[in-house]
């Protein structure tokens, strides 16, 4: 791709018309169409390029020629043409376009090129010493300049002299030894150098030695000297040497299975080479692919599916770019090596730590406890485990770590205990300094991502020699040019953790993060200030977030309204799980929260929570639920401040009786709610109780009319202050004869005591009762059985007390009516009643005497 220098400069009007026809003929298409656009672009170049791509086959040589002498679009196909002259290909040859012209042109293979170098020294010495060109015709290209070198050596020097000393007269064999002593230095040399060295027993014993030596003169000393110091040193510079992608590519075909091993573990392999020794056929090249720092998940899934052997699944399970999906799958392996490796792999997800947390292998436990993903369930387990290393482990994580504790641990100088350390977020400031210059680079990476380490430390660990170590701290470090975060490699787990708590990481790169399968990775994007509204509501759909995002910059508008429609809709499902509904009832939007309220599997715990909602409308939605209310919640909404809230909770059929008791008790109390709680078909004589007892004449009075309230409060509330309060124990459907009594002492009642149909005689006849009467129907008895009955004072005593009896019961001619007409009457209270003369009275006292005289069972005795 062109950068935005070459298009500027094809669209600028100072640019030359050399120049653009340069730019008309680039690599990059966006390049060319500006610059054949130009008005300086000459009109030839134009006309040639145009026909060039249109009509290839009338192209002649000459046509060709100035094609190869333009930009490299135009090269490439002057390269490619069949009728191009064989020193224009040479000189296309010399320009990098080698593998095209091989590739395109029939005619032109290596042994025609060989013979052309045989015949031109400069194009021999460019094939004996570019890195474009196939080794093999490198390889010969050397032989053929060696060969041109001696000769012109040859003409040079005295005859005699050997090439090997004619090289000497140019090149001091000293200096080349001093060159091959320097081993810490990277080493260049020269064909004529090279030459020395191959005639040279003395150089080549300390040239196989040098580690940075070319690998084609290493080549060349492992097949004179097989299995040699020059074949380890090979195998060294195949495996760890930035060394050019061809090279590697050539090895990966065409070398032995060491050497492909150990091509396989070289970061710099490019990925076709990956792609083709992950399928090699020797099973020890193939678990070096999983030892590629640089080794893809895809390059990773393919490895983890050899079921045969252990090494390569040992192997895939200790890389750090393995897919969670293959760890969680490795997680249960058969081997226990494997499974180790699977636990101390810093990308392992959570639910595969939490499998293994309970493996047989306390050393697979240990660096679960250490690990900085494992679950808190897994954790708290781990710190009980019968393993006093695993135990140790896990309270490290599990429990605070002060400085000394910190202190004693790392004198222990197990790595778990460090990883442990590492990724407690509690571990003291010097403690993680420290660790953050451990040894090992696993440490020093885990510390790196520690929240307490100092910048300037962290910006240290950016240098670091092993790459991943660097490359973690890099992705956390804000002084990272984001150009640079964008293109960092993010399979290691630590890498994406890092990225996604920079808050200079660009917005593209956190957006893409929000989708990362490790929890805390999301989480990192949404406490990340930076992140994007995108990834914010991307990450809606994971309820545990929703708090946190809620907390962002970045929320109010969009992602607001988008997350209250996404509750909404999930509050609204009939089979919505009791934790999701813990979830929506933490909401900012009060109609997720009342309907969450309403919601038939909201838990218990959810609604106590809504209940001190400040939003009436949730409270009031908890209180039109179907389902029963619990004693909590009943308990909690008692206490309302609202009254309009406690009269609807009154009205619920479940309320229970202490609740009743807790509102009977409130001194505050609308007397409404009160008679209401009386009315409740759950009231208890307890509840009745209080409510007769307390300060609101209307409960009392409810309490009065209860049929449930005990008889010794009736009995008070017949003295109360309040005429409607004794009104209503007369109202109770099953008030004693006792209480009837007591109510006798207030007059107005009289009339609807003698009404009362429980009224007994007892009380009938307390109502009519006269003293002075009784005295005077005793004393009748008496002279009845005397000569004094018959004689004329006696008969004027009568009358006289009659008559003064009837005046004095006058006044309660209604009450005796309703005595006489009674059903509890009694033969003695018709008696009190006959003292009114009355003739509506006396007409009622005979029909009564009648109907007594037909059920004697029903009169009492005077």
């Amino acid at each position: 791709m062109a950068t935005p220098t070459l298009l500027d400069e094809a669209a600028l009007p100072t640019t030359s018309p050399q120049r653009l026809s340069l730019l008309a003929s680039d690599s990059d298409q966006r390049v060319r169409a500006q610059a054949r656009r130009h008005p300086q672009c000459p009109p030839e170049i134009l006309q040639l390029l145009e026909f060039a791509e249109s009509s290839p086959e009338l192209l002649v040589a000459g046509h060709l020629d100035l094609l190869a002498a333009l930009g490299p679009a135009a090269r490439e196909l002057a390269a490619r043409h069949p009728r191009t002259s064989d020193e224009t290909l040479v000189a296309l040859c010399m320009r990098g376009l080698m593998p095209v012209i091989l590739k395109t042109q029939v005619n032109r293979t290596e042994q025609w090129f060989m013979q052309r170098a045989a015949q031109d020294f400069t194009l021999a010495q460019y094939l004996a010493q570019h890195r474009s060109v196939p080794w093999n015709l490198r390889r010969s290209a050397r032989r053929t300049y060696r060969v041109a070198a001696a000769t012109t050596l040859k003409a040079a020097v005295p005859s005699g002299v050997t090439p090997a000393a004619a090289a000497g007269a140019v090149v001091s064999a000293d200096s080349v030894r001093e060159k091959l002593r320097r081993r810490r230095e990277p080493i260049e040399l020269t064909l004529e150098e090279s030459l020395l060295i191959e005639n040279d027993v003395r150089l080549q014993r300390l040239a196989s030695r040098h580690p940075a030596l070319p690998v084609e003169l290493l080549v060349w000393l492992d097949q004179r000297f097989p299995n040699g110091q020059a074949r380890e040193t090979l195998l060294i510079r195949l495996a760890g040497h930035a060394l050019p992608a061809k090279t590697l590519l050539r090895f990966s075909r065409e070398g032995d299975w060491e050497e492909r091993a150990a091509v396989a573990r070289n970061p710099a392999l490019p990925g076709p080479g990956r792609e083709r020794l992950r399928g090699d056929g020797d099973w020890w090249v193939r678990a070096a692919v999983a030892e590629n720092p640089h080794a893809t998940p895809q390059d990773l899934l393919w490895l983890a599916q050899d079921t045969e052997h252990v090494t390569i699944r040992e192997g895939v399970a200790a890389h750090p770019n393995t897919p969670g999906e293959v760890l969680t799958r490795l997680a249960a392996d058969g081997e226990r090596a494997v499974r180790l490796q699977v636990a101390r792999n810093p990308s392992t997800p959570p639910e595969a730590l939490e499998h293994l947390s309970g493996d047989e292998r306390f050393m697979v436990r240990e660096a679960v406890a250490a690990h900085a993903l494992c679950p808190p369930d897994a954790l708290a387990s781990l710190a009980t485990d019968p393993n006093e290393r695993v135990q140790f482990v896990a309270r490290l994580r599990t429990s605070p770590v002060t400085e000394s504790a910190a202190t004693a641990a790392l004198a222990t100088r197990r790595r778990q205990v460090k990883l442990a350390l590492s990724a407690a977020p509690g571990t003291p400031r010097p403690a993680v300094e420290q660790l953050a210059r451990d040894r090992n680079p696993q440490v020093r990476a885990q510390a790196a991502l520690h929240p307490q380490l100092p910048d300037g430390t962290r910006r240290h660990l950016t240098n670091d020699p092993v790459p991943a170590v660097s490359l973690i701290a890099r992705a956390l470090d804000d002084e990272t040019p984001p150009d640079q975060l964008a293109f960092l490699p993010r399979h290691d787990a630590r890498v994406r953790q890092a990225l996604s708590r920079n808050r200079s990481a660009p917005e593209p790169v956190l957006d893409d993060l929000s989708e990362d399968p490790l929890m805390d990775v999301r989480l990192n994007v949404i406490l990340n200030p930076a992140a994007p509204g995108t990834a914010l509501k991307r990450r809606l759909v994971d309820q545990p977030l929703r708090p946190d995002i809620r907390r962002h910059p970045r929320y109010q508008g969009e992602v607001q309204e988008h997350l209250h429609q996404l509750e909404y809709a999930e509050a609204d499902q009939p089979d919505a799980a009791p934790d999701a509904l813990r979830l929506l009832a933490q909401s900012d939007a009060g109609k997720v929260r009342r309907r969450v309220a309403r919601h038939a599997n909201t838990p218990d715990d959810t609604l106590l929570l809504l209940a001190q909602d400040s939003d009436t409308e949730i409270r009031r939605a908890i209180l039109k639920r179907k389902q029963e209310l619990p004693y909590a919640l009943q308990r909690q909404l008692a206490d309302d401040a609202l009254p309009e809230i406690r009269s609807q909770l009154i009205l619920r059929p479940e309320l229970t009786a202490p609740v009743m008791l807790h509102l009977a008790a409130r001194a505050d109390e609308d007397e409404g709610q009160l008679v209401a709680l009386a009315r409740h078909s759950g009231v208890t004589p307890e509840v009745l109780t209080a409510l007769a007892r307390h300060g609101q004449s209307g409960a009392r009075r409810a309490a009065a009319e209860h049929p449930l309230t005990p008889t010794p409060l009736l009995l008070q509330l017949v003295n109360d202050q309040q005429d409607h309060v004794q009104r209503g124990v007369l109202r109770n459907p099953v008030c004693p004869p006792e209480a009837l009594l007591a109510l006798i002492h207030h007059p107005r009642l009289h009339l609807d005591i003698a009404q009362h149909p429980l009224a007994n005689s007892q009380v009938l006849e307390a109502l009519v009762y006269d003293a002075a009467y009784d005295r005077h129907m005793r004393t009748e008895r008496w002279l009845k059985n005397t000569a004094l009955w018959k004689t004329a004072p006696v008969q004027r005593w009568r009358r006289w007390m009659a008559s003064r009896a009837s005046q004095r019961a006058f006044a309660q001619r209604n009450v005796f009516m309703a005595v006489t007409e009674h059903e509890q009457v009694t033969l003695r209270a018709l008696r009190f009643v006959s003292r009114l003369n009355h003739p509506d009275i006396n007409a009622a006292i005979h029909r009564r005497h009648q109907l007594l005289s037909g059920a004697p069972s029903r009169e009492v005795s005077s």
